[in-house]
């Protein structure tokens, strides 16, 4: 996998970068932060804190006293007795859990306002689930006060409700099919605008001037592997939302499918086991619904997190003992959200013109030429025919898609693109049907031969129930042949100890490589996908686990 390393160049991050600077700041520009916040903020960093000055800087803003006072004596906190005197209210939160909380409910009111209701409930629901369990996980598992990963929880999601606010329509149609189709929100953004509302959230967040700590462990990417390499107390904040962003995915979104992610996470980070599972879920749904009311939020009905968590056991068992003779959730999630990318071209235009200046005529019609001439069209029976042989037609077609979209940033930037699918074959010379154990180890085997590269540039697609296609941006031929023989490797290993008891050889791995060293303005992304299903065929050809390669 250091093969692989040396050959890969990380790509600059200035577009993104400055796409969401410049998107916060418009932002910034329409929601300042609200002047007890700020004022709150400049007392409570002082070397001395006036307490009797903190008091009467909250208490200018009555409901936000009332806000705190009914936070503090919500099951939250499980006071004796309640607390009617906001001095001490102030000091049992303490100076940073309030100076946070008061940043997160000042939010402006017109942030909120012309906002579809659905995707409002199901944004209050989402935040709150992840804020309340995230205070669960630092105080069960880390043994620490959960004010912090609380709020940090809270606040996480706010790049949402400024594309909400700023896309309008667009976006809330947009979040509709998100939430129909259970899909990963922020995949799909990456897809659509080219960036995600958590990294919005995270640079608005930064300009409020928020603890760099707090912003830091909100844009981190939450991913296992690297984060069970930090060590604590930098670990804590970002490992916490980790566990709380699968764990409000699975009971508060319905995704079963990432139960065994979570308990991987959890058990890594923390020990985390199911029975501690199950116990931080017994009264997470009943503490979610109390500070709905607190908060006076209108959440979604119909949520049962118990059952759900049963439920995705239930699914996680099915599966690990074979008897799920469907497709993999994974291949039915990235079928389902093909229909929600279909649709996501006006949103995208959408972006462009809130980022940009507005347009003449003539500059409009220039724009459009160029947006006709940057790829070639994707066309409807090219797609069928490649799915004949390659997979569903709309996964192929979505493939064809993200193929267009990583072929114009890796143009912009002069990178390389290579297109990666993989197939396993049942074992022996019979070559018997492959198992869903099988077509499961062979994806983790490229997710792990993958894992070494930035993530940002790697997009993995499940084709059909047995193959699996990787696009990787900025990654020449013979890098992406080291991906495909580290994933063979990989593949092996995992197999090793299960040959079949006649003698046959165990199950095998092809894949197909196809790399465009320059890719061109009027890029067919239906020829690369050709090309690498052929060289796909050419691999199964040789009857053991292989790799073949081309130059598009």
């Amino acid at each position: 996998m250091t093969d692989c390393c040396r050959f890969l160049h990380v790509p600059p991050m200035t577009d993104t970068a400055n796409q969401l600077e410049r998107i916060a700041s418009r932002a910034i520009a329409l929601y300042s932060r609200p002047t007890v916040a700020m004022e709150l903020v400049r007392l409570a960093e002082e070397p001395r804190v006036d307490a009797q000055r903190l008091k009467d800087c909250v208490a200018q803003d009555p409901a936000l006293t009332c806000k705190i006072l009914r936070v503090v004596n919500s099951s939250l906190f499980g006071l004796n007795r309640p607390v009617a005197d906001l001095n001490q209210a102030i000091g049992l939160l303490g100076i940073k859990p309030l100076k946070l909380l008061v940043l997160g409910f000042s939010l402006p009111d017109a942030l909120f306002a012309e906002v579809a209701a659905r995707e409002l409930r199901w944004y209050w629901t989402n935040t709150l689930t992840r804020a309340v369990a995230a205070r669960l996980l630092a105080e069960q598992l880390w043994n620490q006060p959960g004010d912090e990963a609380f709020i940090a929880g809270l606040l996480q999601d706010i790049g949402i409700l400024v594309l909400l606010r700023e896309l309008g329509e667009l976006y809330a149609r947009f979040l509709t099919g998100v939430i129909e189709e259970k899909c990963h929100l922020a995949s799909l953004e990456h897809d659509t605008l080219g960036f995600d509302h958590i990294q919005l959230g995270a640079s608005l967040l930064a300009r409020w001037q928020l603890p760099q700590r707090l912003v830091d462990a909100i844009a981190m990417p939450k991913r296992s592997a690297r984060l069970a390499r930090m060590e604590s107390p930098q670990a804590d904040l970002p490992q916490i939302l980790h566990l709380a962003e699968m764990l409000m995915q699975l009971v508060g979104q319905g995704r079963l499918h990432v139960l065994p992610d979570l308990l991987e996470a959890g058990k890594v980070y923390r020990g985390m086991t199911k029975s501690k599972l199950a116990s931080l879920v017994e009264g997470l749904q009943t503490q979610v619904d109390q500070l709905g009311q607190v908060l006076s939020l209108e959440l979604t009905d119909e949520r049962d997190y118990k059952q759900t968590l049963l439920e995705a056991h239930r699914q996680m068992a099915a599966l690990s003992e074979q008897i799920a003779g469907e497709p993999s959730r994974g291949s039915a999630e990235e079928s389902a959200c093909a229909s929600v990318l279909a649709s996501t071209s006006e949103l995208s235009r959408a972006m462009q013109s809130f980022l940009g200046p507005k347009k003449t005529d003539d500059e409009h019609d220039v724009a459009c030429r160029e947006e006709q001439h940057a790829a070639h069209p994707l066309d409807g029976k090219s797609i069928a025919a490649i799915a004949s042989g390659c997979g569903e037609a709309t996964t192929v077609a979505m493939l064809a898609r993200k193929l267009v979209a990583s072929a114009i940033c890796c143009r912009d930037h002069r990178h390389e693109l290579s297109l990666i699918i993989m197939e396993p074959h049942g074992a022996g010379a019979r070559r018997e049907p492959t198992s869903q154990l099988a077509i499961h180890q062979a994806r983790r085997a490229l997710a792990s031969a993958c894992a070494v590269l930035e993530q940002e540039n790697v997009a993995m697609i499940s084709l059909s129930d047995r193959r699996t296609a990787a696009i990787i941006s900025n990654c020449e031929r013979r890098a992406a042949l080291a991906v495909a023989q580290n994933a063979i490797a990989e593949f092996a290993g995992i197999l090793a100890h299960q040959s079949e008891p006649d003698g046959d050889a165990p199950a095998t791995l092809s894949i197909g490589v196809a790399t465009a060293s320059v890719v061109p303005k009027n890029f067919d992304p239906t020829r690369m996908i050709e090309r690498a299903a052929r060289c796909l065929s050419a691999a199964r050809a040789c009857g053991t686990s292989a790799v073949k390669s081309i130059e598009v």
